[in-house]
């Protein structure tokens, strides 16, 4: 079915046609009930009901590697579209490795859920510009051969019952079969190792392993001759006979041994293989005989051998469409239930629970706003932090208790004497309570100096002595804490804004990096020393790189491991229209977290991480303005009003204070507010006066202003918190955040004196802009962004909805608008950045 631009197909408007081969056509189209592009996949035939049944499951497929089938109609494929080059060679071992172990990646999750490719090769595999590979066709090579009528869609090997000199698809899909395809036989995921092997070899060399005329002289090949690895790197040759056994039962079992296997040494490598070449020996196997005689007496001897290791499991829980993760998880301590927060489109975050050997999730009622879940020893309850308070609820059901106030919740832990440890707000330092409440006990205590401006995360460790935690400002690290004389002492440094979990099971700790990596150091809890992490783990573990720097992962004394797959690096800087459609402005992705526009709109001022870049928005340029480092952090950038100088908060001094510096970089940043607690720059008006919010352990969050003579005076200062205050253009009202009805919304309120003070949103509301005459009012509600007028005597209009925010990370300085106030600049979510699902490794 020929289509040509200008035609649509069901919701979708045809752009380009992309390619053509013997199944049919591949279209570029646009949806623009969701506003993006899509690549149609149109069949020269109608698809089995039994093809489209297993479409839709491989639909729910959800991982950075995979490309993302979106629909499927009775001949025709909806997939994302996919920018970017096929996979080719020769390249590099270096070059070549992040991609080989993305493609790991992607089979691995497949296979995980029990799909197959069985057509995987070069030419169904992209990499994108931002280097991320995307596997296309995933599970539909066996419905999509050409010449498959309807009958035959579904065969094992399809491929194999078309003539050989039809279009050279067969030829090209031949050379990556395995030999029991090539035998005619059904494929299952060794298949795919076996397309992995020779697509590792055609990478690094660049040569095709085999080749011919015809599919029957590749087949032959493929059947009979024995693979030619010596081209490719010695480093891969242990990989490469691994994954070419003829007989696949002697390959690898699974494709996650491959990513071990790239990671070794060849040394290691070539020994192991070594070592598997013996036992086809037959003179090993005489010998095997006599040291089984003689193992079997020493077994006599020495009582029962050693259990074998258990073979670790994995299995994915995925959430409901439209739900996402909102913290970190926990797991009992026999590994049986898992606790996690999670929203349901904007609605606020509610408790789950999830017993592994149960199919249904239970919330837990009441626990609106919930955050950072932890169980007792006994797993009988659960804990976490939600709408100022810590909080405890059974989890065989029941309504949560209140434990103590938590202003905000930077993480705690049940001891096993019946007390929790805990974190209530960012410069409190560790608190200790009775579970079942009481007066709170203070652990530690910042100085904002060398003891850090905060003491944050507590671990538990075995027995109730001792425990871990994590120290923020000019001591920096992990530190372990003797709850009998109070005294901690350092056990490992750390970057900023990052801490450390206690894995029982593989002695050793667990800690996070901004590019989503799982590193491992090991530790004794016995016997404790300094340490260091350098061993990689798992990649593309979740974390929230300001509030929760840990990384989404628990694990059980019993040893199974849960943790949240995404990487929060994947996000794209675009203009979105107040229609709602986006146009990136730059193609790199990165760990974008703040943008605010110059007061010209031409440039901005982005947080990467934990750096400030200036980016240049008309030439398409960017330069670093501040760096972070292992001590220092900066966040909340604000543009003065004549666009000259970028005011921000940093820890360089020890606890979060106020600093100045030229937007073009040409002198050092200069102190405005030195005291104690935390500051963060929230607005910056005309004559120079700074607004700004403060963190304090008694009162939560509250509005300040520093005045251009350097005197700090209070704005809003409540038992609620307050935050996100605005200037407006003309400096006569202020716009901020306050949770004091439960929830935050959205007020106004005259400047400097607090009369006629308004709500302005109704529902919810958070992150108020001013538009540059001040005529409009933009804030977050529900989901969406909304924009609604305000006159000068305080009169308001209706709010206008003009964004749907699911798309778009909204948190801190994440938006921004344009003079003109016709669009926003504001952070994509890209496809793998968004934590929509909890992996559960058993055994781990």
């Amino acid at each position: 079915m020929a289509l040509s631009p200008g035609d649509t197909l069901g919701p979708y408007a045809i752009l380009t046609l992309v390619g053509k081969g013997g199944m049919g056509e591949v279209y570029r189209a646009h949806d623009s009930r969701l506003n993006r592009d899509v690549a149609i996949k149109v069949s020269n035939v109608e698809f089995t009901e039994r093809f489209t049944r297993e479409a839709r499951a491989i639909a729910a497929l959800n991982h950075t590697n995979i490309c993302h089938l979106y629909d499927v109609a009775p001949n025709y494929l909806v997939m994302e579209f996919v920018e970017g080059e096929t996979l080719r060679g020769p390249m590099p071992l270096a070059e070549a490795l992040p991609i080989l172990r993305q493609i790991i990646d992607g089979i691995e999750a497949a296979h995980e859920k029990g799909i197959v490719h069985r057509d995987l090769k070069p030419a169904n595999i992209k990499v994108t510009p931002a280097g991320v590979v995307k596997i296309l066709d995933f599970g539909l090579a066996k419905g999509l051969g050409p010449g498959s009528g309807p009958s035959s869609m579904l065969e094992n090997s399809p491929t194999l019952t078309v003539d050989a000199t039809q279009i050279g698809t067969l030829v090209g899909t031949a050379a990556y079969m395995s030999p029991e395809q090539a035998k005619g036989k059904a494929a299952d995921q060794r298949a795919d190792i076996w397309a992995f092997g020779v697509i590792v070899h055609e990478l690094l060399t660049g040569k095709t392993m085999f080749h011919g005329e015809s599919a029957v002289e590749i087949l032959g090949q493929v059947l009979n001759s024995n693979p030619d690895i010596t081209l490719a790197p010695a480093r891969v040759h242990p990989l490469l006979r691994w994954c070419l056994e003829k007989e696949r039962k002697d390959r690898l079992a699974a494709i996650g041994d491959a990513r071990r296997l790239l990671a070794e040494e060849p040394a290691a490598l070539t020994a192991r293989v070594a070592s598997a070449a013996v036992w086809k020996r037959p003179t090993t196997w005489a010998i095997a005989a006599l040291a089984l005689v003689t193992l079997a007496a020493l077994a006599a001897v020495w009582g029962r051998p050693e259990a074998a290791p258990k073979t670790p499991a994995r299995l994915s829980i995925a959430l409901p469409a439209g739900q996402e993760l909102t913290s970190y998880p926990a797991i009992t301590p026999d590994g049986r239930t898992v606790a996690y927060a999670a929203r349901q489109g904007s609605d606020e975050p509610q408790l789950y629970l999830r017993e592994l050997d149960d199919f249904e999730v239970r919330s837990v009622a009441g626990s609106s706003g919930a955050k950072q879940p932890f169980f007792s020893p006994d797993g009988k309850w659960v804990a976490f932090f939600a709408q100022a308070r810590l909080w405890k609820a059974e989890v065989s059901g029941g309504t949560p208790i209140r434990v103590a106030d938590a202003a905000v919740g930077y993480g705690g832990f049940w001891s096993e004497d019946d007390t929790i440890v805990y974190a209530p707000t960012l410069g409190s330092g560790l608190m200790r309570v009775r579970a079942a409440g009481g007066t709170p006990e203070s652990l530690t205590r910042p100085d904002g100096a060398e003891k850090g401006y905060a003491h944050v995360y507590p671990v538990r460790l075995p027995g109730a002595g001792r425990f871990l935690f994590q120290i923020w400002g000019r001591a920096l690290g992990t530190a372990l804490f003797s709850v009998a004389s109070h005294d901690w002492q350092a056990i490992m440094q750390t970057n900023a804004f990052a801490a450390a979990i206690y894995d029982a099971t593989g002695g050793r700790l667990l800690i996070g990096d901004q590019a989503g990596g799982l590193r491992a150091a090991p530790f004794d809890a016995n016997a404790p020393v300094a340490t260091t992490a350098d061993t990689s783990v798992l990649r593309d573990v979740y974390f929230d790189v300001e509030n929760e720097p840990v990384s989404w992962i628990a694990v059980s004394a019993s040893g199974t491991a849960v943790y949240v797959p995404a990487n929060p690096t994947k996000t794209s800087l675009v203009w979105v229209s107040r229609d709602g459609s986006a146009a990136s402005t730059t193609p790199q992705q990165d760990l974008y977290r703040e943008v605010t526009l110059s007061p010209d709109g031409q440039k901005a001022i982005v947080r990467h991480g934990l750096d400030l870049w200036v980016h240049d928005l008309q030439r398409a340029t960017r330069s670093r303005l501040v760096t972070a480092s292992a001590t220092t952090s900066n966040l909340y950038a604000q543009w003065s009003r004549d666009g000259a100088r970028i005011v921000y908060a940093s820890n360089r001094g020890g606890d979060w204070d106020l600093y100045a510096q030229p937007a073009d970089g040409s002198q050092a940043a200069q102190r405005l507010l030195e005291r104690p607690a935390n500051q963060f720059p929230m607005s910056v008006g005309a004559d120079g006066r700074v607004l700004f919010m403060e963190q304090l352990n008694d009162t939560g969050r509250d509005l300040w202003v520093l005045e251009p003579n350097g005197e700090a005076k209070p704005l809003r200062v409540t038992s609620a918190n307050e935050t996100e205050g605005r200037f407006s253009p003309d400096g006569t009202r202020v716009a901020y955040a306050s949770d004091e009805s439960g929830r935050y919304e959205v007020y106004v309120q005259a400047y400097p004196s607090g009369a006629n003070r308004i709500l302005v949103s109704t529902g919810g509301g958070f992150q108020p802009r001013w538009s540059r005459d001040g005529r409009e009012l933009f804030y977050v509600t529900g989901d969406a962004i909304v924009g609604v007028e305000i006159q000068p005597d305080g009169t308001l209009g209706m709010p206008r909805r003009l964004v749907d925010r699911a798309n778009y990370f909204i948190k801190f300085e994440s938006y921004d608008v344009s003079p003109d106030g016709k669009r926003f600049l504001m952070i994509r979510r890209d496809e793998g950045s968004v934590p929509r699902q909890l992996n559960v490794i058993q055994n781990w």
